[in-house]
């Protein structure tokens, strides 16, 4: 009987180094496997984060270039592609355009430099802004001028706003760097109406209300000239 028992362990003792030597390189295997396979994951996840953080920085950049393109560099208000691309965005058109031009422009930049014209352009261009609402838009269109849209609902309206421009610039005392005496310096605006209720799709004849919106204050802004400078007018 003892002999049997003592088969038998031997048995099950040469089974089970057996077994252990068939599993358990399988189970480092399947260990080694899973931790690939984890590894793998991690890294995979890895890359997919980074594709959304670098997409999004992007879009980003893509943005900020395209807001970039649309701000005059000098003045940081909008340029003229701005402005047309912010009007031409909006569904109805019911205001007035006001051409903005700094008198005596030239004789700044002879007497005192560009770089002194420079400061008055960014001076100006901000003292406008501050005077404007949100939903307003104003633009540099190029040189000494400068375009105003003013979301406003009637005549009396957008000649407060035009007259209050005026006073404001003239009020004004700009102390230029190297010039003891601080400079003084006035604008004329020319003012027109702008009626459009016209839907949006209809672009032939929204471009030509603008148009004719424009040369109305183009118009206006050449008899302040006319008149003396230093004031608004509006038909």
């Amino acid at each position: 009987m003892s002999r049997w028992v003592v088969l038998l362990s031997a048995g099950l003792m040469s089974f089970s180094t057996n077994a252990d030597s068939v599993w358990r390189p399988i189970a480092i295997h399947a260990t080694m496997l899973a931790m690939v396979l984890f590894i793998n994951l991690v890294f995979l996840g890895g890359l997919y984060v980074l594709s959304i953080i670098k997409g999004k920085r992007h879009r980003a950049i893509l943005e900020t270039q395209v807001q970039e393109a649309q701000i005059d560099f000098l003045t940081q208000v909008l340029n003229r592609r701005g402005f047309e691309r912010r009007i031409a965005d909006k569904r109805q058109l019911q205001g007035y355009i006001l051409i903005v031009d700094i008198d005596d422009f030239k004789r700044i930049n002879d007497k005192y430099g560009h770089h002194a014209g420079d400061l008055i352009l960014q001076n100006v261009a901000a003292r406008l802004k501050e005077a404007l609402r949100e939903e307003d838009m104003i633009a540099r269109f190029g040189g000494e001028e400068f375009v105003i849209y003013a979301a406003l609902q009637n005549k009396q309206s957008a000649e407060e706003l035009s007259r209050r421009l005026v006073t404001s610039i003239s009020a004004d005392k700009y102390q230029l760097p190297g010039v003891d005496e601080p400079l003084s310096v006035t604008i004329s605006v020319g003012v027109a109406s702008v009626l459009d209720s016209l839907n949006v799709s209809d672009v032939t004849t929204r471009k030509g209300v603008l148009s004719s919106a424009f040369k109305s204050a183009d118009s206006n802004l050449y008899k302040a000239k006319r008149l003396g400078k230093n004031q608004s007018v509006m038909t």
